[in-house]
Parts: C-alpha cells; structure tokens; sequence
C-alpha cells in the first residue's frame, strides 16, 4: 500500500507536466464545478445557503450514525488528552481540523463572490464555527453530551483559519492538514468520521515560506508536529496509545503548486496522504 500510495502520486504530478492540455483542462472543469455550486453570488444568501447546507448535512449524519435525539439535552465534560478520555484526545484535534477546513472553504466561497480577502476570511470562521457549534448543540441530544472542551477546539479552528488565510504570508508557511488510513484497527464500526485509531491531525511548517528558499529545491522541504491516539474506542481493536511526533517530508501541496493543477494544490493542503513523509514520536504514552 505504501509503494502504491506514492507511485499514484507520481503518475498524477508527472502527468500534469508533460501531458498537453491536461492541466489547462483539468482547471476549467474544476473552476466550472466551483461556479456551479456557488449556487448565489451575493455574499450574504451564499453565505447562508452553505453554512445551511453543511449543518443539514452534519444533522442527518448525527441522527443517523451519532443517536441525536435520544437523550435530553445535557453538558458533559470529556476532558482534553488524559489517558481516561474517551478517544484520548483525538476527538478535540479532529474538531479543530474540521472547523478549521470548513471555515477556509466558506472563505474561498464568499471571496469568490466578491468579499474582500479580510473579510471573506472572517465570515468564512463565523460560519465553519456556527455549524460546529449547532454540531455540538446536537451531541448534547445523544448519548456524548454538549463537550465545552469540542467547543473550544471548534473556536480555536476557526481563529487558525481566519489567521491563516488572512495573511497570505502565514498561508505560505503553515499547513493545517488530516490523514485517514484504514487500519483495520476497529470491529463492526461503519462511521469512518469517528474512526481516530485510523487518522491522524497535523500542522505542516513549510519552508515555501522564506522567499529566499522558494525558487530551490529546498522550498519543497515541510517539517510536521502531529497527534494520533489508537484503541480507545470499545470497537477498536489495538492497544491504547497516544502519540505526539514530530516528521520531515517533501511538501505535496508545493508539488501540486509547481504543476498548476489547482485542485491538486487545494487538496493536499488539507489532506496528508499515508506514508509520505518521516516520523518518530517525541511523547508517547503508554511509554
């Protein structure tokens, strides 16, 4: 799996710089699907229509796959990364990357519809938290309860995401970014939402960042700080453990940059592919 992950890899970026046309057509279909879902181009109704989408959408999932609506509405307190939390902190670096991404897509939407970068930026972090929090409004009708801890890692998302994307300068140095690898680590479990002991959650510090670097080869060098935990889950199969590491690899999302292929570019910085980089652990537990 690992040699088939880089080798799809390399076909896609090898592709993208010999083949004739292939980018400038693969651009126009990503920029024609991105108009057609713009669905408004005032800034206002657009904006409202995707945070309602997103929330319709995380609604159905949480009745369906999360039990909302089975308890009476109540707070619970999860705790941050104790050994005793019930996904060893996962769940709270999972809430920071989703409201985080979600925030920096509303962005790129209503900037898209004419918001400047500054503002595009904030109502894009008002709306990816609104949804996290109704997200949250809704656990405190199931068996997980209203987590003021979920809450603050929603709000801390999107500060980064209005942060980040604000100041292009930021933007050049720092990757927020999620990896799913199917482990086979869990039993009977179908929601892969919730499936921590096969993902991970990462900051990328790329030196793309230094303009001096950025004409080098070296400006497609990224250093990583990431957190995964594995088997806290009662379907979960492995040994509890928890991991902070730290890692060094070549930046996918500059690759994807160099072959003008946007949507390459968008996705990998959001997504870390398995495998692709050098890791070890600088804190672990069990130890």
């Amino acid at each position: 799996m690992k040699k088939v992950s880089v080798l799809t890899l390399a076909i896609v970026f090898a592709t993208s710089l010999y083949a004739d046309g292939f980018v400038e057509t693969i651009n126009t279909g990503s920029s024609k699907a991105s108009k057609f879902t713009t669905i408004s181009d005032s800034p206002l109704l657009g904006g409202m229509v995707d945070t309602t989408l997103v929330t319709t959408g995380v609604a159905l999932w949480g009745f369906t796959q999360w039990n909302w609506g089975t308890e009476k509405f109540h707070f619970h307190s999860e705790g941050w990364f104790e050994q005793e939390s019930k996904t060893g902190g996962s769940d709270k670096t999972g809430h920071f990357y989703m409201t985080y991404m979600l925030s920096r897509i509303v962005a790129s939407r209503m900037q898209d519809r004419g918001l400047s970068l500054e503002w595009a930026s904030f109502w894009g972090s008002v709306s990816g938290l609104t949804s996290m929090t109704l997200l949250e409004i809704g656990d405190g009708t199931g068996p997980y309860g209203f987590s003021k801890e979920d809450f603050i890692a929603d709000s801390i998302g999107a500060a980064m995401a209005f942060i980040v994307r604000a100041y292009p300068k930021v933007d050049e140095f720092i990757d927020v970014r999620f990896e799913y690898w199917p482990s086979g680590n869990s039993k009977g479990r179908t929601d892969f939402t919730t499936d921590y002991s096969s993902m991970r959650h990462l900051v990328a510090l790329k030196l793309l960042g230094f303009d001096a670097l950025k004409h080098t080869p070296l400006s497609l060098v990224e250093f990583q700080v990431g957190y995964y935990s594995r088997g806290f889950r009662s379907y979960d199969t492995v040994q509890e453990s928890q991991h902070l590491y730290v890692g060094i690899g070549i930046s996918l999302a500059d690759l994807a940059r160099r072959s003008e292929i946007n949507i390459l570019k968008n996705t990998f910085e959001f997504y870390q592919p398995g495998h692709t980089y050098i890791e070890t652990d600088i804190w672990s537990r069990p130890e």
